[in-house]
């Protein structure tokens, strides 16, 4: 019995790793600016205005993260419908970062219901951070 494998893609490859340096090259760049503001906010304000701006902007991160767990549960969710429906992962017309066995049949199956499980636990992380803006908004006004 012969395995079929899905081939890397060296280009989707190098342009990932591109992406992912320069994501984390801005992610520190922004943990100093944010360093900095806080700094300069905290000795400008007193403390209870400096709480109050605090879970305001903890508010709209936990938004902003729990609308972007949201995008993500869905993205799986159709993952999971497609591999259901081709009964085979990686899906046809899949680029894949390194060489990947094809699975079908069962084994696509079993790979379709734990992509519907991650949807399900993200689903429940985007509900708990909107509740959690909710509440600090609550508490603000």
């Amino acid at each position: 019995m012969t395995t079929e494998i899905l081939r890397a893609d060296l280009r989707l490859r190098r342009t990932t790793i591109v992406v992912l340096v320069l994501a984390a090259l801005l992610a520190l760049a922004l943990v100093f600016a944010f360093q900095g503001w806080m700094t300069r906010m905290a000795d400008g304000l007193p403390t209870q205005q400096l709480i109050e701006h605090l879970r305001r902007g903890i508010g709209f991160a936990a938004i902003g993260s729990g609308l972007c767990v949201l995008l993500l549960a869905g993205y799986a969710a159709s993952m999971a419908r497609r591999v259901r429906n081709q009964r085979r992962w990686p899906l046809s017309g899949a680029r894949v970062l390194r060489d990947t066995p094809v699975k079908r049949d069962e084994a696509a199956i079993r790979i379709g219901r734990l992509l519907d499980i991650v949807a399900f636990v993200l689903i429940l992380v985007g509900v708990a951070a909107a509740a959690l803006s909710w509440r600090l908004f609550a508490v603000v006004q």
